[in-house]
């Protein structure tokens, strides 16, 4: 090849676009769950991103950031872990938006060994944040999670502000959480709810308790504890709004629940399947 084809081929090269390829998690297949993390650059103890684009692949659900801060003000979280730990709080978005584990990510290994990101206090934060699958959109104007502690358990506070559901007329515009996940590294973990809080119009939602997640909901195991303050004024606001099987169901649990004050109170658990509302198992098991 001549000199001149050389040239023209290497400027050619230059000017072409470049595709960016999708990326998925050690331990999860393409078919399960791929993201797009664009515009990366670096910053002090971490790095920025212009956009965050993910899926589970083949459900029509997608998650979308306009803005990604990563960082770790410790300095002990490397650039690629911390891509890692976003990546992760994407995946589990997508999830819990489904409504649980998609079908091609079943029977899947996704490890998050804790080693990573011992000694560190690594964090992400969103900004304009879309959920959405076919008529069904959820938006959070900010969202964040930090790992506040990383042994010998992993403690995370998350936080989400200007929250909009537009199938959910109970979702929260404003929540926080203080996780503690221990046995992070084993094949079953358990879930410490230290303290969470939520805003939905006048009603302030609050909980603690532990959760043991299993494949289903039937070798899973809950005991939780939830006050909600002003019912029958939330109750009256989704009305006209939720569907009648919600609002009926809220309404016998707040039959259910035991009074302080203006707050409700129930103790909900779960075992074997088998739901109970203070106590109470309710006629019906969960698959």
């Amino acid at each position: 090849m001549s000199l001149r084809l050389s040239l023209l081929a290497a400027t050619a090269a230059l000017l072409m676009p470049v595709m960016a390829s999708a990326s998925t998690l050690s331990g999860l297949p393409e078919s399960c769950f791929t993201y797009d993390l664009a515009g990366t650059k670096a910053a002090t103890h971490g790095l920025t991103a212009k956009t965050l684009h993910a899926t589970l692949t083949g459900t029509d659900i997608t998650l979308d950031i306009r803005g990604v801060n990563l960082s770790d003000l410790s300095g002990h979280v490397e650039s690629a872990t911390l891509e890692r730990f976003n990546a992760v709080a994407a995946y589990a978005a997508l999830s819990a938006f489904r409504g649980g584990i998609s079908a091609a990510c079943k029977d899947q290994s996704l490890t998050i060994n804790s080693s990573d990101i011992r000694s560190g206090t690594p964090q992400a934060a969103w900004t304009d944040v879309t959920l959405a699958r076919p008529g069904h959109n959820m938006t959070i104007r900010k969202a964040s999670i930090q790992a506040v502690q990383t042994t010998p358990d992993l403690r995370l506070k998350v936080e989400g502000t200007g929250i909009h559901d537009t199938k959910q007329p109970l979702m929260p515009t404003q929540l926080s959480a203080d996780l503690t996940v221990q046995g992070l590294d084993t094949a079953r973990q358990q879930i410490t709810i230290n303290a969470l809080h939520a805003v939905s119009g006048s009603s302030a939602i609050d909980g603690k308790g532990s959760i043991e997640p299993g494949a289903t909901a039937s070798t899973s195991a809950a005991d939780l504890h939830v006050s909600v303050t002003n019912v029958d004024t939330l109750i009256g606001q989704i009305r006209d709004t939720a569907l009648k099987k919600v609002v009926a169901a809220l309404t016998i649990a707040r039959l259910m629940g035991r009074q302080s004050g203006d707050a409700t109170l129930w103790d909900i658990g779960l075992s074997g399947g088998v739901v109970t509302v203070n106590r109470i198992p309710l006629p019906f098991s969960v698959p």
